[in-house]
């Protein structure tokens, strides 16, 4: 498969806001206000008539990610244990997770 290039409309108020907003997250400490900053400006992004592979890869989508799994310590071990504790959860059992202060 080819690698495609996309241009994001700098101009276009909606991305400005949200390339803004992107910037502004990087020093937030709350995921809950990342992630529901994230969605509203994914939402935003899809009316702009992006959709897809476009939105998952727009550098706003990446920055925001970025935040998230910098917020959640995010390592491959602890990919990996998590995704172990969400299978006990689904099964209704209790599961151990390691929490590591901000």
């Amino acid at each position: 498969m080819l690698n495609q290039l996309a241009i994001s409309d700098g101009n276009n108020e909606r991305l400005q806001k949200a390339a803004s907003d992107a910037i502004a997250v990087q020093d937030a400490v709350n995921l809950i206000a990342v992630v529901g900053s994230l969605h509203r400006h994914l939402k935003a992004m899809r009316e702009t008539g992006m959709s897809g592979d476009e939105i998952n890869n727009h550098p706003v989508t990446i920055c925001f990610a970025s935040k998230i799994s910098s917020l959640c310590r995010m390592t491959a071990d602890r990919e990996t244990k998590a995704f172990g504790a969400i299978e006990k959860l689904a099964n209704g059992e209790a599961a151990e997770y390691e929490v590591i202060p901000i």
